[in-house]
Formats: structure tokens, C-alpha cells, sequence
């Protein structure tokens, strides 16, 4: 390796390698090497305790001072560059990762909230339509629809104007064909007028019975009024005369026969007429109930032919 002296500077000598470049002679031969300070003025070698260049009459020590408030500054000022340079970088990669939004789709999203807005509007007022055509009945409605039964002398229609637990009774709808066609072929009262009678909470005349029906009312989505008709049952009692003590079957004839239970007796019937066939013990006839709503328990009286 060849060296060979350049310069010389107060931090020590320095030499010229062909291979590695500038080495210090502390990197080259250790620590051991005694340091040398310099003039900075004239450059004269000075012992290290002289505070002044006996050349020139510099002042080693002002000039000491000096270089090292050279190097803070330098240092500060690398320091700024250095803050500068991170500042700089956050504040690129913010800008970055966050991502611009264009005037256009500010626009694109005001749009379609405001559509999504209109459209929850008219499926509100849809619905709100359908309730109010299809679920809410006026109490006009409700006496419109009394006097198409009668006149047309449809039960079915007839026994929808009741409240469900009314519609839900077992052989409603029997009874509810009866009370219709008794109204149609027996009211003294102008048929057109029976729904307004009814309505107004009065009874129909020249019926078999008279009928008790009452109108209520309940709130449909908490906006609309709704009006409905209700009723009593009519429970039945069986009263023995035949004196047989036998077993008691009652099957009612209007359904094809169906076996009257003990239970439905005591719970009552909807209004109308109720054709039974009875059998006791060896004996066997028919009967029947006309349920007027009222809530008093009918008789079933039980006799023998004799």
C-alpha cells in the first residue's frame, strides 16, 4: 500500500492511499500518535498550553471558539434539513393515502341519496295507500258493506264485518248464512238501510230474533280509525225430560252432521239459527236454537213423544 501526506488539519494528518483513498493517521496507526494544533490564521504548528499564534498573534483560543460555533451551526442547520426533509415525506404520504374526492362524486352521492330518499317516500305512502284501502274500514264502509251481505245474502261477507275472535267461533259461519238470510226475507226495514241501522247501534225489525250487534273500533298502524262489528254468544243448556238418564248426543245437521262437544255448548254459539239432531238412549229427534247475540244461555229442553 502506498501513502503519502496531502494536507494537514488541526484534527490531524492525513494521507493518500492509491487503494482505500484519505486515511487518518489515528485510523492508520491508533490513538498512540500525538495530535498537533495549527494557526488557523497562518497555519503555524503551536504547542498545545500556547493561546496564541507567536507568528501572527492570532488567538488560538477566540479562533477554537469559533470553528466550534461554526460546527453548531452546521449542525442545526443539517438538523432543519433533516426535519425538513421528514416534514416534507409525512406530508406527501398523507397526501397519498388520502384520497381526493372529485366534485363529480360528490354529486354521484348527493343524487343517489336523494333518490333512495323519494324512493323510501313512495314506499311509505304505497304501503300507507294499501293499509288504508284494504285494512281500515270507515264506519261507512262498514255499514256499506252489511247492507251488500243482506241484499245479496252472503254469509261470508257478512261475518268478515266481526272482529276475528267472532269470525273464529266453530259453525260462525252456519249461523252467519242464517242471521242474513232472516234479515233479507223478514226486515220491515228498507234493506238498503239495514248497514246505517246496524251501524247506528239499533236493531232490525220482523227478524226471528232480535239481534245484538255492537261497533267497535281500533287504531291500524296508530294513524287510521278502523270500525268492526262484535257480538255475545249464545251458550246452550240440555235439559233432560225423557227421563231416560241415557248418554246425550248432539250432532249439528247444518254441518253435515258434525258432533256438538259439551265444551262448545258451554262457550256459546254466534247468532243465527243452529239445527240439531239429538239422540238419547234409544230415542232420537230434532231441534233447534236461534241465537240472537245477547249472551243469555239458551234451553235445550229434551222430550220424550209419550
Amino acid at each position: 500500500m502506498i501513502l503519502k501526506v496531502i494536507a494537514e488539519h488541526n484534527s490531524g494528518h492525513f494521507f493518500e492511499c492509491q487503494d482505500k483513498g484519505k486515511l487518518s493517521i489515528e485510523r492508520l496507526f491508533g490513538s498512540g500518535v500525538e495530535s498537533m494544533k495549527h494557526c488557523s490564521n497562518c497555519g503555524k504548528e503551536l504547542k498545545d498550553e500556547a493561546k496564541f499564534c507567536p507568528n501572527c498573534g492570532q488567538s488560538v483560543l477566540v479562533s477554537n471558539e469559533h470553528d466550534e460555533q461554526a460546527d453548531v451551526k452546521s449542525n442545526k442547520q443539517q438538523a432543519s434539513t433533516d426535519q425538513k426533509y421528514v416534514i416534507s415525506k409525512s406530508h406527501d404520504l398523507d397526501e397519498v393515502a388520502t384520497p381526493r374526492v372529485t366534485q363529480k362524486q360528490k354529486t354521484n352521492s348527493k343524487q343517489s341519496l336523494i333518490i333512495a330518499v323519494i324512493v323510501a317516500a313512495v314506499i311509505i305512502l304505497g304501503g300507507f295507500s294499501f293499509v288504508k284501502k284494504r285494512v281500515v274500514v270507515s264506519r261507512d264502509q262498514l255499514a256499506s258493506n252489511i247492507t251488500k251481505a243482506v241484499q245479496n245474502q252472503d254469509g261470508k261477507l257478512f261475518l268478515k264485518q266481526f272482529s276475528k275472535d267472532d269470525q273464529n267461533l266453530k259453525f260462525s259461519d252456519i249461523g252467519s248464512k242464517s242471521v242474513v238470510k232472516d234479515i233479507h226475507n223478514h226486515s220491515r226495514d228498507s234493506l238498503s238501510e239495514v248497514g246505517r241501522i246496524i251501524t247506528d247501534g239499533q236493531r232490525v225489525l220482523g227478524t226471528e230474533v232480535k239481534y245484538h250487534f255492537s261497533v267497535e273500533s281500533k287504531k291500524v298502524l296508530g294513524m287510521f280509525t278502523s270500525y268492526y262489528l262484535t257480538t255475545r254468544r249464545t251458550p246452550v243448556r240440555v235439559l233432560d225430560y225423557t227421563g231416560s238418564g241415557g248418554p246425550v248426543t248432539i250432532k249439528l245437521r247444518d254441518a253435515d252432521n258434525q258432533r256438538v262437544t259439551k265444551q262448545l255448548l258451554n262457550s256459546g254459539f254466534f247468532p243465527g239459527k243452529y239445527n240439531f239432531n239429538v239422540t238419547l238412549g234409544d230415542t232420537q229427534g230434532n231441534y233447534w236454537i236461534w241465537a240472537a247475540g245477547d249472551g243469555e244461555t239458551i234451553d235445550l229442553t229434551l222430550t220424550s213423544d209419550d
